[in-house]
């Protein structure tokens, strides 16, 4: 009698050891889950997408105008790598990272990487902001360019220009140095340059 009930009792253990294995393993994987789509990058918009389609396509040329009232032509930094960086004193996002871009400008050799800064902001609220924070790079007017850069809606977007003119890497939010370093530091673009993506 005494084995039967000892059985018995081994049996409802044994079952609730395995029901708190399964509720254990349900609720590792819902975790899991979540945590997956926690620390996923967000989904893309379609402006995002439609930008990110512009890498390995051959940079239109673009010419603008600086807070001082100099003509500055994308054309004529062929051979560096240039980050055109869209930005505005008034986003926080594009404030948080302009230091960033100060001492990328330090650091690097003005023979081999450019810097621009675009925004539809007047020449005047730009030069006060560069002459407050010490921008060491232009600072130009956003106006009358070909697309890709007129389709800029949302900002921060950098993009990094190679040195043969093709479009790099288009990269959203606020940028580290880290990775402007990186990317300023890579090798030029090496896959077959695509036609633009409005082309028929």
């Amino acid at each position: 009698m005494a084995d039967k009930i000892k059985t018995a009792a081994d049996k409802a253990s044994s079952t609730k050891f395995r029901f708190a294995l399964t509720l254990l393993a349900i609720a590792l994987a819902l975790l899991a889950y979540e945590s997956f789509y926690y620390f996923s990058p967000p989904p893309l918009s379609a402006e995002q997408k439609a930008l990110i389609a512009w890498e390995g396509v051959r940079a239109p040329d673009f010419s603008v105008t600086n807070c001082d009232g100099h003509a500055v032509r994308l054309a004529d930094l062929k051979g560096k790598r240039v980050i055109v960086n869209f930005w505005a004193t008034y986003c926080p996002p594009c404030l948080e990272e302009t230091p960033n871009f100060v001492k990328l400008r330090a650091e690097t050799s003005p023979t081999n990487v450019a810097v621009i800064g675009l925004s539809t902001e007047d020449a005047a609220t730009q030069k006060t902001f560069a002459q407050r924070n010490g921008v060491n790079y232009p600072l130009t007017i956003l106006k009358y360019v070909p697309s890709p850069f007129q389709d800029v809606v949302t900002i921060p977007v950098t993009m990094l220009i190679d040195r043969n003119g093709t479009i790099q890497h288009v990269l959203f939010g606020p940028q580290d140095l880290k990775t402007l370093e990186k990317i300023v530091a890579e090798a030029d673009y090496s896959g077959v340059v695509k036609s633009p993506p409005n082309s028929k």
